[in-house]
């Protein structure tokens, strides 16, 4: 078991648990189109200059950092190189310090383009791989600006976060972080994969597409979002606690996601999976820290809660009561005009969505998506017009016949 690490605030680290090119680049096929430096090698640091003898992902970064326009940065490393490992198809950069902080905006570092350039000799992930694990304690392998892209790498092994954003505007989509390339094991630390502030808004992790998926896992915690001028900030379509199938438990040793410090306006879903974490699914605490909305989601199998408020957190939002769940239909109480979602589980969190509606009343009815449920346990979850979503009431049973399917028979 990992050593837990107390929150640790200041300059560097909070914890959440609870120059131009000297030459012209290369071109050579249609997935460099448009980049501004291509990387070429796995060593770190290099010699210091990106250009097609050599070009390190930190000098790609410097050189990117100071040019004074929006520059992307390609990935065309060959087999030859020394990082890379024929049996697992994957490239490694082994970071000798910290990367250079990316302060340009809209610089993308597309890991994708290695894909492009050199096949898919990693068909369970991303080619390349970013290693923290010779850095000195407490580093963190990387810090984001603003209206950058992150994109199909593997990030692990860091001594503190993954990546920590402190900036505005970026998308961060299909990556590995806190696992091996292969998203199935724990390359990780203490700390969380991503921290998001303390002055992060309108920031995207993941997407609506498969390809944007991120897998979150073998983290202290998954990620954080702190800071009352961290808003507006997209978390949505991740993996975070499992492999990279979305099945299998790899686990955070804290919270999937943790919200805290006054961060606001925040929105966790739709279609991440939050399961099998050593604390909450989606932990929200703090009196200032309000209208966080928690919408269809599968959260389940975490050993917290799978949705916490603490300390008047999303104001108290008070979860539906007077539960009952029948096989085609389900009643509950709460107050006012709210929105409700309704899911199934085998226990007290929530598998699988259900179905939503909105009452201005505080008395509703629920209709599965199909005439059965897909669990035998049902909870609610509410929503209010300010956007704080409540936690899950209590679980009742759904009254209906559980059938596993398919169901396969011998022809005999």
């Amino acid at each position: 078991m990992r050593k837990r690490v107390s929150t640790v605030t200041g300059l560097v680290l909070i914890l959440c648990l609870v120059a131009p090119p000297t030459s012209a680049v290369r071109e050579p096929n249609r997935f460099l189109q448009g980049a501004d430096y291509v990387v070429n090698s796995t060593a770190d640091p290099g010699i210091g200059t990106c250009d097609e003898t050599e070009c390190t992902l930190r000098e790609a970064i410097t050189a990117a950092n100071g040019d004074g326009k929006v520059s992307n940065i390609a990935f065309d490393i060959p087999a030859s190189d020394g990082g890379y490992n024929s049996s697992t198809g994957v490239w490694t950069i082994y970071l000798a310090s910290a990367l250079p902080a990316l302060t340009e905006e809209g610089t993308g570092v597309m890991g994708s383009t290695q894909t492009g350039n050199r096949g898919d000799t990693n068909p369970y992930g991303p080619e390349i791989e970013i290693s923290g694990q010779s850095l000195s304690p407490g580093a963190i392998c990387w810090w984001i600006g603003s209206n950058t892209t992150i994109d199909r790498l593997t990030i692990n092994g860091c001594p503190a976060y993954g990546l920590q954003v402190h900036g505005d505007d970026n998308t961060i989509v299909g990556n590995y972080i806190g696992t091996d390339a292969t998203g199935s094991s724990d390359v990780s630390t203490s700390y969380n994969g991503i921290l998001l502030g303390p002055g992060a808004e309108n920031n995207t992790i993941g997407g609506p597409n498969e390809e944007d998926r991120n897998v979150i896992s073998g983290m202290g915690g998954g990620i954080c979002i702190f800071g009352s001028a961290s808003s507006a900030n997209v978390i949505r379509g991740n993996y975070i606690g499992t492999d990279r199938t979305g099945t299998q438990p790899l686990g955070n040793d804290g919270s999937g996601i943790s919200i805290q410090d006054g961060a606001h306006d925040n929105t966790v879903g739709p279609n991440n999976v939050i399961a099998y974490n050593g604390g909450h699914g989606v932990s929200i605490g703090g009196s200032e820290t309000i209208y966080n909305t928690v919408t269809q989601n599968s959260i389940h199998s975490n050993v917290g809660k799978g949705i916490t408020l603490s300390d008047g957190a999303n104001g108290n939002l008070a979860a539906p009561y007077d539960l009952v769940a029948i096989c085609s239909a389900g009643s509950a109480s709460s107050g006012g005009s709210l929105t409700w979602e309704a899911f199934s589980d085998f226990d007290e969190e929530g598998r699988f969505f259900e179905s939503t509606g909105g009452t201005a009343s505080g008395l509703f009815a629920f209709f599965p998506a199909d005439v059965l449920f897909r669990y035998p346990y049902v909870t609610l979850t509410v929503t209010d017009a300010s956007g704080n979503t409540s936690e899950f009431s209590a679980a009742v049973p759904s009254g209906c016949l559980f059938v596993y399917l398919p169901l396969s028979m011998k022809g005999y």
